[in-house]
């Protein structure tokens, strides 16, 4: 998918939002994060996106901020993960020691086979998403259209080989994976030692797609709008 598409796809998603009276803001200024973040009903930021505690720079992470009128209503965020020689299970295996730890030691204790094995290069995490109550409205009005231009910008900005996020199984059986735009769905993706951390469970779904999957759903609802 060229560059030019790319720009089309997310006119249309923008466009999408605006004829329902939403707008997108994107912050790289990440002092003012927590207090927006807050404003859509999220007290709290993962270790890996926590802005005291990760010293990202506007190369690594974003966030994006939905808005109706005047007023936040939700958000998320995504970060580079740019593995080089390192597998995702390598990766994740150490930093959840560091995030997460317990009187155990913490952290994750395996990673699923698939993927171990598959997801791996320079990726995408998506994270922190939130709304507040009442104002995710119709998935294909707002969730889509907002998740989906944040793929976009982590592929025009960091030019990705995947991008990917972690669910809970109760989100997995509304299939938001599909409402996302994700193409891979891997039950129990993870096993975390005991005690689980209270913000994460064993039983999450790895819920992905890769560059050319991810750009295969785009151009496929590029098809759908009437863009110029």
């Amino acid at each position: 998918m060229n560059s030019l598409d790319l720009g089309k796809t997310l006119s249309g998603y923008l466009s999408a939002l605006a004829e329902t009276g939403l707008q997108i803001e994107m912050f790289t200024d990440f002092e003012k994060v927590p207090e927006t973040a807050a404003a859509t009903g999220r007290l709290f930021q993962m270790p890996g996106f926590a802005i005291e505690r990760a010293d990202h720079t506007e190369n690594s992470a974003f966030w994006l901020f939905l808005k109706e009128g005047d007023a936040y209503i939700g958000g998320a965020a995504s970060m580079l993960q740019d593995l080089g020689r390192e597998t995702l299970a390598d990766y994740l295996l150490r930093t959840s020691r560091h995030q997460f730890p317990n009187g155990a030691g913490g952290g994750v204790e395996s990673v699923a086979a698939p993927l171990a094995r598959e997801v791996r290069g320079r990726l995408a995490y998506v994270g922190e998403l939130t709304f507040l109550p009442g104002h995710r409205g119709r998935r294909a009005e707002r969730l889509a259209p907002f998740i989906r231009i944040l793929h976009i910008l982590a592929i025009q900005k960091w030019d990705v080989d995947w991008i990917y996020a972690f669910i809970p199984d109760r989100h997995m059986q509304a299939r938001l994976d599909l409402v996302y735009g994700f193409t891979r769905a891997i039950p129990r993706a993870q096993k975390w030692r005991a005690p689980e951390p209270e913000v994460r469970s064993s039983t999450e779904w790895f819920v992905g797609a890769s560059r050319l999957e991810m750009e295969h759903m785009l151009q496929s609802d590029l098809a759908g709008f009437d863009v110029l």
